[in-house]
């Protein structure tokens, strides 16, 4: 999978912006504040028709502007794909080949990213739903199934929240009608918890030898699914769990228990990265597992995705620097923003394209 060029028009603080891409390597060289995230943003944009940075998409389109527009000459499985979204302020349209497409779920996968930014820091750092959303995001990439079904229990998950607020604190209500969510909620989970923990279990074989190869410091890291349900996880186990949860949910107006509540564990050395890994070995950890991602995507797929660095060699140590590059090959198109390369000596940054940006080159 590779990116071939890009247009914006519009978007953030480029007003009209082309450029071809290197099929291997493109860095992005330029002083902050210049817009080289933008572009970053712009190509995950186009992957997913949304952005890493706002979940306001009006904010993307440059000031004074009525709509934005980003397209992509793209290559996946040996075939070329032009891929487009528009965003105004009430709407937002992709497209594939100028053909619309009206559902995300139909858009998301034609073109596959992995973006590292600063903030990733919270994938340790951060709560629970930090971490789902990150599981969700990822296997929504590769999995249609596991969309279609995060998205029926998110669905039935909303109808039992809004019938137990309607109910809450009362003792006559329709028992029945909750029997029905409960067991069409079980069913969904088991699917989702099968997928879930095969995703983090694969990723987290992956992570451990990504991580020795950029910290050569030997720590054992390890991902593990900490999901809601302790015993064995059946059917029957997940409906007792809501038997017993049940006079709760209606005293509160809420649903206690499920995979809305599940979690990741990152571990290093079998204790909690959060509190026991230092700055930059949080930092190693989260740069470890987007790289293994690029690995699982491949190996599910049969495809490498796109691996998008944003300002990752600023917060590296030499040590650290040399070794990411070393693990960075033609296999990957990869692209990454820094400030300078100065004192970068490596193999892949002399073959890199180098794209300057300036307040002279962004239209």
């Amino acid at each position: 999978m590779k990116i071939d060029s890009l247009s914006l028009q519009n978007f953030r603080n480029y007003y009209r912006y082309s450029i071809e891409f290197n099929k291997d390597i493109n860095i992005f060289i330029g002083k902050n504040a210049q817009g080289k995230t933008n572009i970053i943003e712009a190509i995950y944009v186009l992957s997913l028709s949304k952005s890493f940075r706002t979940n306001h998409n009006f904010q993307m389109v440059s000031f004074n502007e009525e709509f934005c527009k980003i397209q992509g000459t793209i290559f996946s499985n040996d075939r070329k794909k032009h891929l487009e979204v528009m965003i105004r302020e009430d709407y937002k349209k992709a497209s594939i080949d100028s053909k619309d497409i009206l559902k995300s779920s139909d858009y998301v996968g034609h073109l596959n990213v992995i973006v590292f930014i600063p903030d990733d820091l919270s994938l340790i750092k951060g709560s629970p739903s930090v971490r789902r959303k990150f599981i969700d995001l990822e296997l929504s990439k590769i999995s249609p199934i596991y969309i279609f079904h995060l998205k029926k229990f998110q669905y039935l998950l909303k109808e039992r929240n809004t019938y137990l607020r309607s109910i809450q604190g009362k003792n006559d209500y329709d028992t029945l009608y909750l029997d029905v969510l409960d067991e069409q909620l079980a069913k969904l989970q088991i699917e989702i918890m099968d997928k879930r923990n095969d995703f983090i279990a694969l990723l987290s074989k992956q992570v451990q030898s990504i991580y020795n190869a950029i910290s050569s410091l030997g720590e054992e890291i390890r991902l593990e699914y900490s999901c809601f349900i302790k015993s064995e996880v059946t059917y029957q186990n997940i409906l007792d769990m809501y038997q017993k949860q049940r006079k709760r949910d209606v005293r509160y107006g809420t649903t206690h228990l499920g995979i809305h509540k599940d979690d990741i564990t990152i571990l290093m050395n079998s204790k909690e990265a959060s509190l026991f890994a230092s700055q930059g070995q949080q930092r190693t950890i989260v740069l470890s597992i987007k790289i293994a991602l690029v690995e699982v995507i491949k190996n599910t797929i049969g495809e490498y995705p796109i691996l998008l660095l944003d300002d990752v060699l600023s917060e590296l140590d030499d040590h650290r620097k040399t070794m990411l590059l070393n693990i960075l090959d033609e296999k990957v198109q990869t692209f990454i923003t820094t400030t300078s390369i100065d004192g970068i000596s490596h193999s892949i940054v002399d073959k890199a394209k180098k794209i300057y940006i300036d307040k002279t080159n962004r239209g």
